[in-house]
């Protein structure tokens, strides 16, 4: 991959835009399939969105996408009240922190060592996970209507059951990304610099 200060290629733009969006729909739609049991890439493809294709449009396009498969499989199953009740506008700001961390954590293996790269995005991915879940999952048991008499110690409780699995998922995708995004720019964009410069310089 090309610096951070530097512009993405327009075809390879679009083809990280097309990756996101089919694991977005392979993961997703297990609402559809029951076959599908890969766990979901939300919350990793807008942490990877604003790494790597940085731009708004990019965020809303994801938000809506997210949108569209939530109310199609809410209606092909009958049960909108499942997902999409009073607190589900709440997630807007769950993604938003994700596609926040991923835009200033982006790797840069041409001025750092690739541990400095790995431990910052390490660190962003942890805290912004957890901002994500604590603001989707209290939003949801706070303003959902469906835990009226929850208590605080019920609230622990579930917390405890869903909170490392919701920093677990992401970590999959992020990793997968970032060895790919490691690779290309060591062995092929390294390289091909390289024999631009012999080129060059005449040898």
């Amino acid at each position: 991959m090309k610096s951070v200060n530097q512009k993405l290629p327009m075809s390879l733009l679009i083809a990280v835009l097309a990756v996101l969006t089919l694991l977005m729909l392979a993961t997703r739609t297990h609402h559809f399939a029951s076959f599908n049991h890969l766990p979901s890439a939300s919350i990793a493809i807008f942490f990877l969105a604003g790494m790597y294709l940085r731009n708004i449009k990019a965020f809303w396009f994801f938000y809506i996408l997210t949108l569209t498969v939530d109310l199609g499989s809410s209606y092909y199953r009958g049960q909108f009240g499942d997902c999409i009740t009073t607190s589900y506008p709440a997630l807007v700001l769950s993604y938003a922190a994700m596609f926040t961390a991923g835009y200033f954590t982006r790797p840069n293996w041409e001025k750092n060592i690739w541990q400095t790269n790995v431990v910052k995005i390490a660190a962003a991915l942890f805290v912004a996970s957890s901002i994500a879940f604590f603001i989707s999952n209290g939003s949801y048991y706070a303003f959902s209507g469906n835990f009226p008499d929850l208590s605080w110690a019920e609230y622990t409780s579930r917390v405890d059951k869903y909170y490392l699995k919701s920093i677990y998922n992401p970590v999959f995708y992020v990793i997968s990304a970032i060895v790919i995004d490691f690779t290309l720019s060591h062995f092929f964009v390294n390289k091909a610099i390289k024999d631009n410069l012999r080129i060059n310089n005449g040898h």
